[in-house]
């Protein structure tokens, strides 16, 4: 048995847990400061600002969730043309993905008429009974890339 070799790995393995821990630290961190710092980027109205040399932007993701039980969601799936999402449930992803889709349509449809972009256009533009069935939520988050 090489010892060097072994001791290495167990040297390598408690630092990876003191990195992981250290790490989940930071997440947490991150996660408190973007809870304060989101209200502050949308109430003054700013989208990027740029901090030693990175730039720190909102990012918005558009959530659909069901407005009272996934069955309401399954049902309006099946009775619309959109039936490719149910199998015995539905898949979230896909079905985010669709939504996702229509808002892009919806954004540049409201920019185009000067209208507000917002939750409610976005419902109104599913397929009946979706829009009925399902809650969209603007979530943003803050995120960064080299400036």
């Amino acid at each position: 048995m090489n010892m060097e070799q072994l001791k290495e790995f167990v040297c390598l393995e408690v630092r990876k847990r003191d990195l992981e821990s250290e790490l989940k630290g930071v997440g947490a961190r991150i996660d408190d400061l973007e809870q304060a710092l989101v209200p502050q980027f949308l109430s003054d109205g700013v989208a990027s600002m740029k901090v030693d040399g990175r730039t720190v932007y909102i990012a918005q993701d558009i959530h659909a969730s069901p407005l009272k039980d996934r069955a309401e969601v399954i049902a309006a799936l099946k009775r619309s043309e959109l039936g490719q999402y149910v199998s015995e449930n539905y898949n979230t992803q896909s079905l985010r993905a669709f939504v996702r889709e229509v808002a892009a349509d919806v954004r540049l449809q409201c920019q185009q008429q000067d209208r507000l972009f917002n939750e409610e256009e976005i419902r109104a533009a599913l397929p009946s009974p979706l829009g009925d069935a399902l809650k969209i939520s603007f979530v943003h988050s803050l995120r960064s890339r080299k400036a």
